[in-house]
């Protein structure tokens, strides 16, 4: 079959799948715009098929997932995850390396000294990352074209509204506070950026300031925003960090967040308070690392992937499964790891202290290659979707200096345990990370604008009736969950891999739903202050704010406070006002289980006046079934038919 490329060149491409790709990805290529680099040709060890954009920093801080510990009341204050030096770089298809970012002004006559957390726009032909430039140095959230033109920040302008509460007391050296209107412009991070097409961009970022609860980390959520609207909204609700979201099919935003829940259930049953109160508890709090995913209209939140190992960075891969780096033991190297969408191994807040879930096979989670082609142990991380079924990814050796990091790439088939990683490029004095190819990206169906729902035809009630007596006057959000007695399968997809069997979740339940819920219990987990005219932090509060009733087995919905400083966690509760307790199935070789109806492995949010589904009261809680393939582009698809 003959094509043409855009030079105007006629081409013979064969008939096989590799070669394709190859000339499609050919096909895309956009002329640079700007010189590429002279002085590391050196670090380029293999040529792609495509081009990739990466960071290059002086720490390795792009592999850390939380936020660090800090003393938030000095000025100048540390930005999370900063190196003293980061580039943004791009290598194309012949081995020629440009910088996108070093030594190159913005508009406003500054610089940026240091990037992280590049992505590619829907369409690929823009590069959306994270920079701190040498007038400001907290991250914001900046563009530039595939083809190195057009460098300009997208958040934090002169119109931004920056914090929606007041953030922590600054104190400049000379003893002087900053005003509370300079903080919320300035006292805030914006990091992990992902274009959202028709909705905009999301990212990961703290502007509902919170330390959380027994800590000093700045909390981080989910934000969007869309195209025109003056302002972002927060579409996750975390007391900790949400990082590294990434639009997949169903307009579901994919993204980790770190559920470190400090609440559990006392031991009587009686209620949920936080473990550092003291007392006795029926359940452990939560602190593990979790693959969500949320709407991009946050209308619904739920799981992806609940392993015992941390998921970090989640990437829909070409051959339908999650890739992500983690660490399967406390301070291990860390490895690259690949699951099924819907594999679950663990939901702590909602079963007793020492059970694990039960497990039969079905969803599977695989490890990648830990092993140069040297022999060498790897540490590797960062693993994002190639086009030619392959996973790039950041690895250095176990052991040898930050430095040593450099891009790598594997085939993205892991189940034989055979495959070697080759180093494509390493750059000996920089941590070289965060590598994404660069290409178009094709969604079944494709994104829509989808605003926020609003409550229709529903009048919310002028007033709620709290536990503590007093009437609520304030926002409201309407919460909604027809699915309360429905069983789930644990764990998906719902067939037997070996034999295709389809398995009904409806008729072989493995975590049953409760039985014995009849009421709905909201907890308020409110966020720390810094309004208070003496104390530099007044810690937030946990308390019950409202009960509200199931009606039969399934209906819930109810108007309830909306409020981003209060987000919320639920709780089932049977006749007696205790958390709802039950027995699960026994199966295979596993004995029944027991389980709280407990949704306490993250918070939640509810927007005012808007529309939010939960699914279930369940272990393993909302689940969506989404398929998630990376696709590529309609765009390199047409090429193939000239």
């Amino acid at each position: 079959m003959w094509i043409r490329s855009r030079s105007g060149k006629i081409v013979l491409a064969t008939l096989t799948t590799t070669a394709a790709v190859v000339y499609l990805i050919f096909g895309f290529k956009n002329e640079m715009k700007i010189s590429p680099s002279t002085s590391t040709k050196n670090s380029v060890n293999h040529h792609l098929n495509y081009d990739i954009v990466f960071t290059s920093r002086t720490e390795p801080a792009s592999l850390e997932a939380r936020a660090p510990e800090t003393e938030p009341f000095r000025e100048p204050v540390q930005a999370p995850w900063a190196a003293s030096q980061g580039r943004l770089r791009l290598l194309d298809r012949y081995g020629r390396l440009y910088e996108l970012t070093w030594g190159r002004l913005l508009p406003d006559g500054s610089s940026l000294v240091d990037v992280m957390s590049p992505s590619v726009s829907l369409d690929g032909k823009r590069i959306l990352f994270a920079g701190r430039n040498s007038a400001n140095a907290r991250w914001r959230i900046y563009e530039i074209q595939s083809d190195g033109s057009g460098l300009r920040k997208l958040t934090g302008g002169l119109d931004d509204p920056g914090c929606i509460a007041i953030p922590p007391l600054r104190f400049r050296a000379d003893g002087s506070r900053l005003s509370d209107t300079e903080r919320m412009k300035l006292d805030y991070d914006d990091i992990d950026p992902t274009d959202l097409g028709p909705n905009g961009f999301a990212f990961a970022s703290s502007r509902l300031p919170d330390l959380g609860r027994d800590h000093t980390r700045r909390a981080t959520q989910i934000w969007t925003w869309a195209l025109g609207a003056k302002s972002p909204q927060a579409v996750t609700g975390n007391r900790n960090n949400d990082r590294w979201p990434v639009l997949i099919a169903g307009d579901q935003i994919l993204f980790s967040l770190w559920s470190r829940n400090r609440e559990a259930v006392t031991a009587d049953l009686s209620e949920l308070k936080p473990v550092s109160a003291g007392g006795e508890f029926a359940t452990h709090p939560t602190d593990n690392w979790m693959a969500n995913v949320v709407m991009t209209n946050a209308a619904q939140f739920g799981y992806a992937i609940k392993s015992v190992e941390p998921v970090w960075r989640p990437r829909p891969l070409f051959n339908g499964r999650i890739v992500f780096m983690t660490s399967p033991k406390p301070n291990s190297p860390m490895k690259l790891a690949q699951a099924d969408w819907g594999y679950i191994r663990t939901a702590p807040s909602s079963l007793p202290k020492g059970e694990e879930l039960p497990y039969e096979g079905g969803a599977q989670l695989y490890f990648g290659p830990d092993r140069d082609q040297d022999g060498r142990e790897l540490s590797a991380a960062c693993p994002s979707p190639a086009p030619d079924h392959s996973v790039l990814f950041a690895a250095s050796p176990t052991n040898s200096p930050s430095s040593s990091y450099g891009i790598f790439k594997v085939t993205d088939d892991w189940t034989s345990g055979s495959s070697l990683p080759e180093l494509i490029f390493d750059d000996p004095d920089l941590v070289d990370s965060e590598p994404v190819a660069i290409y178009p990206r094709r969604f079944e169906p494709e994104p829509r604008r989808i605003e926020p729902p609003v409550v229709e035809g529903y009048t919310p009630p002028k007033t709620i009736k709290l536990v503590s007596g007093e009437e609520y006057k304030g926002p409201m959000g309407y919460l909604e969950n027809i699915a309360m007695s429905t069983a789930i399968r644990n764990p998906i997809p719902w067939h037997d891999r070996s034999g295709g069997v389809r398995i009904d979740p409806r008729d072989n339940p493995l975590v049953s739903p409760p039985p014995n819920v009849t009421s709905v219990a909201v907890y308020s987990a409110n966020r720390d202050r810094f309004d208070h005219p003496d104390q530099l932090r007044v810690i937030g509060s946990f308390e019950k704010t409202v009960v509200l009733p199931v009606i039969g087995k399934d209906d819930f919905s109810a108007w309830i406070p909306s409020d981003p400083l209060k987000p919320t966690v639920l709780v089932g509760q049977d006749e007696n006002g205790n958390v709802a307790r039950w027995k699960g199935v026994t199966s295979k070789d596993h004995p029944e289980r027991t389980y709280f109806a407990y949704a306490g492995d993250h918070y939640s949010g509810v927007r005012q006046n808007g529309y939010h589904y939960c699914n279930g009261c369940h272990t393993g809680h909302t689940f969506t079934v989404v398929d998630p393939k990376e696709r590529i582009g309609k765009s390199w698809n047409k090429l193939l038919s000239k």
